[in-house]
């Protein structure tokens, strides 16, 4: 998720005492670590007209990479301290100010918005903090933000432990993004062949078999959707399938009536 999306998604939210909590934390934290920062007092009455300008129309290109790091972090702390918590983030992220980020992800989780967590962390490069959350969402059966926050970590392994875990809860449209995302076409099959055994589940079964690439396993699907009589279902499978001669089949013994 860009810095935009994250902007649109959190305008939505309600919970206002949530975010207002996270906020002061965070500059609580951006106190403690200001000591640290270059000197850039100068530029104190200049960051209200700075943020006025829009975070995307400032220039700083005529300063070296750690003044351009702090002024743009001032910015943010001023954009949190006027409650612009969006302005505030993609100023971090601009400056590439990573501890700011972390910090916003870190007072986010303790509040349970672990979404918002995510996106903070993704925006920190935090890949630690990433597995670390992911587990948390897996305990929590959070398994959105489980997915988001370990494809983001990296950690293949564990997020295709989170797929086999989401299949066996059924857990079906999570498996698929799952394992989808890991293009692991072996488990497609497998997630494919358990929801054959029921006819409410072959929309997944197709959706596994064409992930996997699978046309032979498709064209047993849509023999399956045939004796069960959904020939419309059947049809569309076939295809998908490219199985033209089961195709013309369909259209020549069932599907007259309806194309007239």
């Amino acid at each position: 998720m860009d810095v935009k999306e994250w902007e649109q998604e959190a305008e939505g939210s309600t919970d206002r005492d949530a975010i207002q909590r996270v906020v002061s934390k965070t500059l609580e934290t951006a106190n403690q670590v200001e000591k640290t920062q270059p000197d850039i007092r100068k530029f104190g009455k200049l960051v209200p007209t700075l943020i006025e300008r829009g975070i995307e129309g400032i220039n700083l290109s005529m300063f070296d990479d750690t003044t351009k790091q702090a002024i743009l972090t001032e910015v943010g702390d001023e954009c949190l301290r006027k409650g612009k918590i969006n302005d505030a983030v993609k100023a971090y992220v601009f400056a590439g100010s990573r501890d700011r980020l972390v910090a916003l992800g870190e007072n986010y989780e303790s509040m349970g918005m672990y979404s918002n967590a995510i996106d903070m962390y993704v925006y920190a490069k935090a890949k630690e903090r990433l597995e670390v959350i992911g587990d948390k969402c897996i305990r929590d059966a959070k398994f959105s933000d489980a997915i988001k926050a370990l494809n983001h970590s990296g950690n293949r392994k564990k997020l295709l432990d989170v797929g086999d875990e989401c299949m066996k809860r059924a857990k079906w449209d999570f498996a698929l993004e799952i394992f989808s995302i890991l293009g692991n076409k072996q488990k497609l099959n497998e997630l494919g062949d358990m929801c054959c055994t029921s006819s409410q589940l072959f929309g997944y079964a197709c959706r596994a078999y064409e992930l996997a690439g699978d046309k032979e396993r498709l064209s047993r699907l849509a023999d399956l959707c045939l004796r069960e009589g959904l020939i419309n279902t059947a049809y569309k499978t076939y295809a998908t399938a490219d199985n033209t001669a089961m195709v013309a089949f369909i259209k020549e013994n069932f599907m007259k009536n309806q194309l007239a």
